[in-house]
C-alpha cells in the first residue's frame, strides 16, 4: 500500500510540473498591442529605438535606447548588416540575454524597429515582438512615460549555432536571378520619386521588374502608427499580384533600412517566403553592369 501511494504521489507531482518544466514556448507574433505590453512589463526587456532626443524627452519605464546605426556594420563603403557575430556581441553590450522576451518600439511607425527585428529573427530569437503604434500609440493610451534612464548590465550573448540569414536575406545575384523569375517578385519599399528616378542621373530609378511598394503604405498615420489593418494591406498587395503567401517576395531600399519595414509587415501578415535585399540599391547604383530602369513601369 505504501509503496502504491508514493508511485501515486510522485505520478501527481510529475503532472503537476511537468507542463511547466518542458512546455515548449511559442515564439511571439511580429506584433503585440500596448495592452499586451503594459500587462507583460514586468517579464519583458523593452529596447526604445526612438532618436536620442525624444528618448531623453521621455521613453517607456525601463526602456534601453538603442541607436540605429549599431545595427549596421559598414563594409566596403555600404551599410549592411554585421552578422551573427557582431549582433551577439552588441547585444551583450546592451545587456540583452538569449531567453529575453524583447519588446521593440520607435516613434516613426516603427521603421526603426523592424531592422533590429529582423536581425534577431535571423539569430532565431523568437521571443522578440514589435510593439504595435509604438510610442505615439502607448502615449495616445495615456499610459506610463519617465525620463529615468535604466542602468546597463552587460550580458553574454551566445553567438548561435543556427541561424535563419540565408534565410531571410538576399544578395545580388538572388535579385538578379528574381529578375528573370516571374514566379519571384520584387518590392521596392522608396518613394514614387527614388523610384522614378531622376533623368539627370543615369544610375538613379528602379531594378527592373520591381513594383513600388513604399514603406509608409503599411503604416496607418491616423491611428497612432500602428500597422494599417490586415485586410487592406492584403488588398494592396493583391493589386501588385502578390496573391500566395507562400510566393517568393525580395524587399530593398537605398540601405535595406524602409525595406525592413516590409519585411516585418508581411511577415505580419503570414507570407512565409521574404527576403530582404542587404545591399539595396546603395549596392546595385554601384556596380555598372547591372540594370537601373527609370519611369513608373516596372
Amino acid at each position: 500500500m505504501k509503496n502504491f501511494l508514493k508511485k501515486l504521489l510522485l505520478s501527481l507531482t510529475f503532472a503537476c510540473i511537468t507542463p511547466l518544466a518542458f512546455a515548449v514556448e511559442k515564439a511571439l507574433p511580429v506584433f503585440v498591442s500596448v495592452n499586451w505590453v503594459k500587462q507583460h512589463q514586468s517579464e519583458i526587456k523593452l529596447i526604445d529605438m526612438s532618436d536620442k532626443m525624444q528618448y531623453r524627452k521621455f521613453h517607456l519605464p525601463n526602456a534601453t535606447w538603442v541607436n540605429y546605426a549599431w545595427l549596421i556594420r559598414p563594409q566596403d563603403g555600404l551599410e549592411l548588416s554585421g552578422g551573427t557575430v557582431y549582433m551577439a556581441n552588441a547585444l551583450s553590450q546592451l545587456g540583452i540575454k538569449s531567453t529575453d522576451t524583447v519588446i521593440i518600439y520607435d516613434s516613426m511607425g516603427n521603421l526603426e524597429s523592424s531592422r533590429l527585428y529582423w536581425e534577431l529573427a535571423k539569430m532565431k530569437h523568437h521571443k522578440v515582438a514589435i510593439m504595435d503604434g509604438g510610442l505615439v500609440s502607448w502615449v495616445l493610451a495615456q499610459n506610463k512615460v519617465t525620463q529615468a534612464i535604466p542602468p546597463l548590465k552587460k550580458t553574454n550573448y551566445p553567438v548561435p549555432t543556427s541561424n535563419l540569414v540565408d534565410a531571410y536575406t538576399a544578395d545580388k545575384e538572388e535579385v538578379i536571378a528574381a529578375m528573370k523569375d516571374p514566379k519571384t517578385i520584387l518590392l521596392d519599399a522608396r518613394s514614387e520619386a527614388e523610384y522614378i528616378g531622376n533623368p539627370k542621373q543615369k544610375r538613379s530609378g528602379h531594378i527592373p521588374t520591381a513594383i513600388l511598394f513604399p514603406w509608409d503604405v503599411s503604416v496607418d498615420a491616423a491611428h497612432g502608427f500602428k500597422q494599417r489593418n490586415a485586410k487592406q494591406l492584403k488588398m494592396l498587395l493583391n493589386q501588385v499580384g502578390i496573391l500566395d503567401k507562400k510566393q517568393p517576395i525580395i524587399v530593398y531600399c537605398h540601405t535595406g533600412h524602409r525595406a525592413a519595414r516590409l519585411w516585418t509587415m508581411l511577415k505580419s501578415l503570414g507570407y512565409q517566403n521574404v527576403k530582404l535585399y542587404d545591399g539595396s540599391m546603395q549596392e546595385w547604383e554601384l556596380d555598372k553592369n547591372l540594370p537601373i530602369k527609370q519611369g513608373k513601369q516596372p
